[in-house]
């Protein structure tokens, strides 16, 4: 018996200091590695508030490159011979130049568009913009939060880092723009006319 006690006591006591190695210290808080710095602020998700079917429609002004408003609206009828290349469409917001519901036609609209991105925005770009300076449109509740917007063209964006570009706007006003109040145009892609870059 005395025998296989002494050639069980070096594993035993191997056992011991192999536990007491593994919790040594198992009561003190981990040591934790640094958390990184990011580089760049978080992206923000930005939610297009523009539902399905929706486009941006021009009802007014349409001869004025700047000046021309689009508004959310829904195509009731589709550009054909018959039509003369016009859309029909009905205004799904109300605005003070335009009733919800009232059908209008143009050959103005804007079929696809998106909220823009600061990586995608760059000097010489047309998009369209709401609101008024360099501060986001706030959203009004149980409203679309933009009714009206506005072509721009983009003329610097050394404060993109603010979320602020400086555009060219209607009336031959320059100012600041907010990332938020810019959608920039998929369909159909939208081009400064060569009289108007020379002004």
């Amino acid at each position: 018996m005395k025998r296989v006690f002494r050639s069980s006591l070096p594993m035993l006591i191997a056992a011991l200091l192999i536990l007491a190695i593994t919790n040594c210290g198992a009561d003190k808080e981990e040591a934790k590695a640094p958390e990184s710095v990011p580089e760049t602020e978080p992206a923000v998700t930005v939610v297009d508030y523009l539902g399905e079917g929706v486009v941006l429609a021009a009802y007014t002004f349409e001869d004025d490159f700047f000046g021309t408003c689009f508004y959310p609206a829904k195509i009731i009828t589709e550009p054909s011979e018959k039509t003369k290349g016009e859309y029909q469409v009905m205004g799904i917001t109300g605005t003070h130049d335009v009733a919800e519901g009232q059908k209008q036609w143009t050959k103005n609209v804007v079929l696809k568009s998106h909220p823009a991105k600061k990586d995608e925005l760059k000097p010489g770009m047309v998009v369209l913009y709401t609101g008024v300076g360099s501060a986001p449109t706030p959203a009004p509740d149980g409203e679309l939060p933009y009714n009206r917007w506005r072509r721009a063209y983009i003329l610097k964006t050394d404060e993109l880092f603010k979320g602020i570009v400086e555009a060219k706007l209607p009336e031959g006003y320059s100012g600041p723009v907010h990332i938020r109040n810019i959608r920039v145009c998929d369909e159909p892609k939208m081009e400064l006319p060569e009289k108007l870059k020379e002004e």
